[in-house]
C-alpha cells in the first residue's frame, strides 16, 4: 500500500505542477481555456434529462466517496510489522521476523512434556513484543503449574535466547485434555474391574452358597 500511495501522490503532484505552471506562466489563455471546456460540458449536461442525470451524478458520487474512504483507512491503520528491533545487539542494527519468533517459541513450547499441541501469534509494539498462544495439554498434569511453566519458557525464549522485550505479560490459552478423548473433548469412562477383583467377588460368592 506504500508504494501505491507514492504512485498516487507522486501522479498528483506531476499533475498540479503542470497546472500551476500554466496558470502562472499563461493565465488568460489558462482562465478561457478553463472556461471553453466548462461551457462545453455544462451544454453536454443540459441535455441530458434530470431523471438521468441526478441518479448517475449520486452513483458516481457514492463511488468517489468510497474510494476515498477506502484510501483514507488503508492510510490511517497500521501496517503489520513483521520484523522487531533487536535492542540487546550491540555494534550494529539486528532485526528479527515475527515469523522466525513464533517459531522458535513453537520448538521450545512443543518440548515441553504433556504439551500436545502450540500455537504461538507474535506481533510488536512499541513498547515491545506481545506473545498470545493456544496451547492443548494433557489434563492429567495439572492445569496452573503448566501454565506456569509454559509463561516462564516464553519469558526465557524472547528476553533471554533473543534479547526482545515483552510488551506485556504472555496471553496463554489452554485446552486440557484427557488422554485418548477426541480433539477438544474430555471424555469419561469407567475403568474395566481388575483380576484380583474379580477373585475376591467370586470367593464371596461361593462362600454365601456353602453357608446357605
Amino acid at each position: 500500500m506504500n508504494t501505491f500511495n507514492r504512485v498516487v501522490v507522486v501522479l498528483f503532484l506531476l499533475f498540479a505542477m503542470v497546472l500551476c505552471s500554466l496558470a502562472f506562466v499563461v493565465p488568460l489563455r489558462t482562465l478561457q481555456v478553463t472556461a471553453q471546456q466548462a461551457d462545453a460540458l455544462a451544454d453536454l449536461l443540459g441535455r441530458v434529462r434530470a431523471v438521468v442525470r441526478l441518479p448517475v451524478g449520486i452513483l458516481l458520487a457514492l463511488i468517489v466517496d468510497l474510494v476515498g474512504i477506502l484510501f483514507i483507512i488503508l492510510e490511517v491503520r497500521r501496517s503489520e510489522v513483521k520484523a522487531i528491533s533487536v535492542e540487546a545487539a550491540s555494534g550494529g542494527d539486528v532485526t528479527l521476523s515475527v515469523a522466525s519468533i513464533a517459531d522458535q517459541l513453537k520448538a521450545e513450547l512443543s518440548q515441553l512434556p504433556e504439551v500436545m499441541q502450540v500455537k504461538p501469534s507474535v506481533s510488536a509494539k512499541r513498547k515491545g513484543v506481545v506473545v498470545e498462544l493456544d496451547a492443548r495439554i494433557a489434563a492429567e498434569s495439572g492445569v496452573p503449574n503448566k501454565a506456569e511453566r509454559i509463561v516462564e519458557t516464553v519469558r526465557r525464549v524472547v528476553e533471554q535466547r533473543m534479547g526482545l522485550k515483552l510488551a506485556r505479560p504472555p496471553k496463554v490459552n489452554i485446552e486440557a485434555v484427557r488422554h485418548g478423548s477426541g480433539a477438544g473433548r474430555v471424555s469419561k469412562q469407567s475403568a474395566p474391574a481388575s483380576a484380583a477383583d474379580s477373585g475376591s467377588r467370586g470367593s464371596m460368592n461361593e462362600e454365601d452358597e456353602l453357608s446357605g
